[in-house]
């Protein structure tokens, strides 16, 4: 499966988000700033999304305005692929990532 389309970061369209597991990619405007998987049995897209937009993990990713995401069996694997990809682009992490 390949990277959904962006949509804006608000409950309504969160409330959408997929409760599988898989990666998720946020957004500020234009920039990606942070990369992200589910980790544990009860963590989703979804609910890591919710997480992110009540400020539960850092106001950095807080300030998202968009996100996407892509269903994966193998979701840390393919978050540290598009980790790489993006400091083989930038020289460095996306903004808001540890």
């Amino acid at each position: 499966m390949a990277l959904s389309p962006r949509v804006p970061f608000d409950p309504l369209n969160i409330s959408s988000a997929p409760t599988e597991h898989g990666v998720y990619l946020l957004w500020d405007g234009e920039e990606l700033i942070y990369i992200g998987r589910p980790t544990g049995r009860t963590a989703t897209i979804q609910t890591l999304l919710s997480e992110h937009y009540s400020g539960g993990l850092g106001a950095c990713t807080q300030k998202a305005t968009h996100y996407c995401f892509e269903i994966s069996s193998y979701p840390a694997t393919r978050q540290q692929e598009l980790l790489e990809e993006f400091r083989a682009a930038h020289k460095r992490p996306p903004r808001c990532q540890d």
